[in-house]
């Protein structure tokens, strides 16, 4: 198997899994805010979105988000994602809709499958900025799949916390 194509089935499966943990989810569990640190399932997701849209088209491609070009911010309610040094506590003051966030997610995806199918294997190897240093492409890629996998994973958690089913497993 070549590295393209194995980084198309990495993100592949990391979408699956936030798919997986969406399924059946009334609105009122999405907004619900755990106890102690963690934030509710809309900021969670809204967030891993943000980033892999930052990631894709930000810094890779060096283009306008998704964010921006859909008018996001005004469909879900959220001037921003919530990133790394954001304030998150917003999200446990709002009511998320879910429509708009998977609308979002199927921009985001949209957008990460069209760079994926013309990436190449120089693509892959074409150092970028990112946190202050220079990574190739692809490693960024490999962050971005591990990103959403793990968020996917604290969301299945937060779910199975409400007495729901997160993972089929």
């Amino acid at each position: 198997m070549d590295v393209k194509t194995y980084i198309q089935q990495q993100f592949a499966s990391s979408h699956r899994q936030v798919d997986v943990v969406m399924q059946d989810l009334a609105n009122e569990h999405f907004n619900w805010t755990p106890p102690g640190s963690i934030s509710p399932m809309s900021a969670i997701l809204v967030h891993l979105l943000g980033s892999e849209d930052f990631f894709i088209q930000g810094v890779l491609l060096g283009k306008t988000r998704s964010w921006d070009l859909g008018g996001f911010a005004a469909q879900i309610g959220v001037a921003e994602p919530p990133g790394p040094r954001s304030d998150w506590n917003e999200f446990k003051k709002l009511t998320v809709l879910i429509p708009p966030v998977l609308a979002y997610q199927q921009a985001v995806r949209a957008a990460t499958g069209a760079y994926l199918a013309g990436i190449s294997e120089a693509g892959l190897d074409r150092p970028v900025d990112f946190a202050g240093r220079k990574i190739p492409a692809g490693e960024l890629l490999m962050i971005s799949v591990v990103h959403t996998a793990s968020h996917a994973g604290e969301m299945a958690a937060i779910k199975g916390i409400q007495g729901l089913k997160g993972l089929p497993f």
